[in-house]
């Protein structure tokens, strides 16, 4: 890529690990738990491995994305590392995908998803039945609100999601903590403990094979720790803080998603979880804490997912500032300025902003139209495809950079992790492909990546 102008290093350790935690910790882990115990038929030990598995492979994969950003501290993250790995050709498809498909979508997606909390909350006083519009709408004010303070006061953008990471752990510790103490004083749902699971395999399925159900839903819930990557050329002295951002941020994630999880299923039975299914959260904090704790545990919600959107609407706002720099793309609407007062990219931001408003009214279609619904076509997993294909690119990747020895470091611990990371990324993308509609998403994937043809320089 070339830059002629840097955006500047304005964010410490603690704002890029608050990214790499911030990023992950979204609405997935409050509505992921019934998943995992429906594909575990129940087993809470298969479930708990999964996210020992799972979390441990994500682990691994920071550690190995570390590899690229000590020795690529520079503006595009991702980007830069296919660029420097795979080449110009490459590195402009992914932009093109970035800033036509993947961060857009995913925001659009979790702006929408933060009004239908609002306004699920605001039901319980209005009394009023939401539907998609009201989610939308709100959504829709959400984005705009977020969109002007990111673009008017970037610093301020950068301590709410230091904040809103702070908040969003807040209620996990606690329910970890009620788990911990459900354990030592033998007050654990009945068919929760980790020994009564062990033999909990049923129709005819082994142990095995319900543990690897449960990898599908708990890798989604780990996904978007690598978004950091994004404003590495903002971090100060990110050579050494990126790094260190993503394999804290990943580790801390693991620990804290395996203690929630353990303090969900020793305070409820997994079939009790499994009946409630996405409501099993507020019933367990009304159970807790009466209709107070729900209506707390709602509001730890919104600004959970609030502060995923910020941070995706960070990246997105920039994407179209970084694909204007690739050398391969065509240069127009004069994305790769800057703004000399704000030194953001403003046209940049402001395309970012039309894309994700498109996509708002794509995710309102596909909800609200009988053909999708009986389909259950899910927008937000074309995204989640792209950048796991991705991702292990960059991790198979390496290797040739090992046997180089581009790297520092002991070489045969970055192959085991690499390999973890590599392994992690076939489990994604085989359970994706034999899902419903994982061909279709695959199909749409490839359909965008022939359409940026259309905006490639011939040259």
């Amino acid at each position: 890529m070339k830059n002629e102008q840097k955006l500047e290093a304005k964010y410490g350790l603690f704002t890029a690990i608050s990214m790499v935690i911030g990023q992950v910790i979204g609405s997935g882990i409050f509505f992921k738990v019934d998943d995992v115990l429906l594909a575990t038929q129940g087993n809470v030990l298969a479930g708990l491995l999964g996210f020992v598995i799972v979390g441990i492979s994500v682990v691994f994969a920071g550690i190995s994305m570390a590899n690229y950003a000590e020795i690529l501290p520079t503006d595009g993250g991702i980007l830069n590392y296919v660029n420097y790995r795979f080449g110009t050709t490459a590195s402009y498809f992914v932009g093109w995908m970035y800033m036509s498909l993947f961060y857009p979508v995913l925001t659009a997606v979790l702006f929408t998803v933060s009004g239908i909390y609002i306004a699920h909350l605001c039901a319980e006083f209005l009394n009023f039945e939401p539907t998609f519009l009201h989610f939308t709408v709100i959504g829709l004010a959400n984005l705009f609100i977020f969109f002007a303070l990111n673009i008017l006061r970037p610093r301020a953008s950068g301590i709410f999601q230091q904040l809103t990471t702070v908040l969003k752990v807040l209620p996990l510790i606690f329910i970890a903590s009620l788990g911990i103490l459900s354990l030592m004083k033998g007050d654990v749902a009945a068919g929760s403990t980790l020994s009564a699971s062990a033999g909990g395999a049923t129709n005819n399925l082994s142990f095995l094979l319900l543990l690897s159900a449960a990898f599908i839903p708990i890798s989604f819930a780990f996904d978007g720790w690598y978004i950091a990557t994004q404003i590495s050329g903002e971090i100060r002295n990110s050579a050494k803080n990126l790094p260190k951002a993503l394999i804290i941020g990943t580790f801390a994630v693991m620990v804290i998603y395996i203690s929630y999880y353990l303090g969900i299923v020793f305070r409820m039975s997994s079939d009790e979880i499994i009946k409630l299914k996405d409501t099993y959260i507020t019933e367990f904090a009304r159970k807790t804490a009466s209709n107070i704790g729900a209506l707390i545990m709602q509001l730890f919600i919104i600004i959970s997912v609030l502060g995923t959107a910020n941070g995706l609407l960070l990246a997105t706002i920039r994407v179209p500032f970084q694909f204007a720099n690739l050398e391969k793309s065509r240069k127009f609407w004069n994305l790769n300025q800057l703004s000399e007062r704000t030194n953001m990219p403003v046209n940049s931001a402001f395309l970012g902003l039309v894309i994700v408003v498109f996509y708002m009214f794509v995710y309102y279609f596909t909800n609200t139209n009988s053909y999708f619904n009986q389909r259950n076509f899910d927008l937000s997993a074309i995204p989640i495809i792209f950048i796991y294909c991705v991702n292990g690119a960059l991790f198979l990747g390496l290797f040739r950079l090992f046997n180089q020895r581009i790297f520092p470091g002991n070489l045969f611990l970055k192959r085991i992790m690499a390999v973890f990371a590599v392994f992690g990324i076939l489990i994604v993308l085989a359970g994706t492909a034999f899902a419903p509609n994982g061909l279709l998403y695959f199909f749409i994937n490839v359909t965008f990546i022939a359409a940026g043809f259309l905006v490639k320089c011939k040259t």
